[in-house]
C-alpha cells in the first residue's frame, strides 16, 4: 500500500470500512456523516441462533449502507461474490497488489482478535496488505484498529455461513473525476431513509419492530437461558459493539447536526428532525442501562424499557415524517 494510507478510525465497521476505502481516494467524511450519506438509520428484531434473545439491530441491511452512500454520491461501488476459496483470494490479492484497500464482508467468530467472539457474519474490515501468510486489516477502534490475521482465519470468517452472510463479498471503490455534490447528497439520503423508515418491510422492522420489541421485552426474562449473561450481551449489542451508543441513534442525530451546516433546503425540517433523534438517542440508552440492570436481577425495569421503547417508536416517526419532506 502506498505510504500515504491512512486508516478510518471509527466504531462501526461498515463505516470504518468504506470510510478506509474513500480515504484511499482522497475523501475524508466524518462516521456520522458516512451513516446518514449511506441511509443506515433503521430498526431490525430477528431471532437467531446464535443468541439466546432476539437480535436488536439499529441499520439497514449488511452491505446496504455502502451501496445507498455510493449512490448518493455518485460513486461507482464495484463488489464481488464468490464461492471458490481461489478465486476469491485471488481478487483480493490482485486489488491489493495494485494499491488499493479492499472491503470484506465475513463473520467476525473467526478473527482471533476478538476477545469475546460470537457468529455474526455481518461484520466488515478493509483489507490493506499481506505479509507473509498474515492480511493486514482495518477494524473498529474498539477492536484495536490495524490488526493482521492468519489468511486461513480470514477465509474461514468469509466463507462461514448463516445469517447475514455473503459469498465472500468484497469491494472497491472508484471516485473517478467528479467531485461529490454534498449538499444534494445528504437530502436525497435523508429523504430516501425517512420514506423507507415509514414503509417497514414486515412486522420487526422499523418503528412497527420497536412496537414488537417493547411487547417482547416483559418476556425476556422467561427466554434467557443464563440472565446474568444474556441480558449484558444485549444491552452491550445495544450501546456499544459498535453502534456509537443508543443503537446508532447518536450517529444519526450527529448527521443531521452535521447536515445543518450544508447550504440547502429544509433547515426547519432538519431542525425537527435532529431535536427528536436526541430525545430517541437518550430513550434508547436508557432502554440499554434497563437490560443491563435486568442483568443483576432486577427484572422489573423491562416494563420500564417497554414503555421507553413505545414513547421511541413515536419519536422517530414524528421525526422521519419532518424529514421524509425535506
Amino acid at each position: 500500500m502506498s505510504e500515504h494510507f491512512r486508516p478510518f478510525v471509527g466504531q462501526h465497521c461498515e463505516t470504518v470500512t468504506t470510510g478506509t476505502l474513500l480515504a484511499a481516494e482522497g475523501i475524508q467524511l466524518s462516521e456520522p456523516m458516512l451513516f446518514g450519506l449511506g441511509e443506515g438509520l433503521g430498526f431490525v428484531m430477528l431471532n437467531l441462533r446464535s443468541l439466546p434473545l432476539p437480535f436488536i439491530g439499529g441499520r439497514s441491511r449488511p452491505f446496504a449502507l455502502t451501496e445507498a452512500l455510493c449512490r448518493n454520491l455518485g460513486l461507482d461501488c464495484r463488489a464481488r461474490e464468490s464461492s471458490s476459496k481461489a478465486a476469491a483470494w485471488k481478487t483480493l490479492e490482485s486489488v491489493l497488489q495494485a494499491g488499493s484497500p479492499v472491503g470484506l464482508q465475513l463473520d467476525c467468530f473467526h478473527l482471533p482478535y476478538f476477545s469475546q467472539p460470537i457468529h455474526f457474519a455481518g461484520h466488515f474490515v478493509a483489507a490493506y496488505g499481506v505479509e507473509h501468510d498474515e492480511v493486514l486489516l482495518v477494524d473498529t477502534e474498539p477492536q484495536g484498529t490495524l490488526q493482521r490475521v492468519p489468511r486461513a482465519a480470514l477465509e474461514a470468517a468469509r466463507f462461514e455461513k448463516g445469517p447475514m452472510s455473503a459469498r465472500a463479498r468484497s469491494w472497491t471503490i472508484d471516485v473517478g473525476s467528479r467531485r461529490p455534490k454534498l449538499s444534494s447528497a445528504i437530502r436525497q439520503a435523508i429523504r430516501a431513509n425517512a420514506r423507507a423508515y415509514l414503509d417497514p418491510a414486515f412486522s420487526g422492522a422499523s418503528f412497527r419492530g420497536i412496537e414488537k420489541l417493547a411487547a417482547s421485552l416483559p418476556s425476556w426474562p422467561r427466554l434467557a437461558k443464563r440472565p446474568a449473561e444474556d441480558f449484558t450481551l444485549a444491552s452491550l449489542l445495544m450501546e456499544r459493539a459498535g453502534t456509537g451508543g443508543a443503537l446508532f441513534r447518536n450517529f444519526y442525530r450527529d448527521f443531521l447536526d452535521e447536515a445543518r451546516e450544508h447550504p440547502g433546503g429544509g433547515r426547519a425540517a432538519l431542525d425537527t428532525g435532529h431535536g427528536l433523534f436526541a430525545e430517541a438517542a437518550t430513550a434508547w440508552s436508557r432502554v440499554a442501562r434497563c437490560v443491563a440492570s435486568a442483568a443483576r436481577g432486577t427484572e422489573a425495569v423491562l416494563a420500564e424499557a417497554a414503555e421507553l421503547c413505545r414513547g421511541i417508536a413515536r419519536l422517530e416517526v414524528q421525526a422521519m415524517k419532518a424529514l421524509a419532506r425535506i
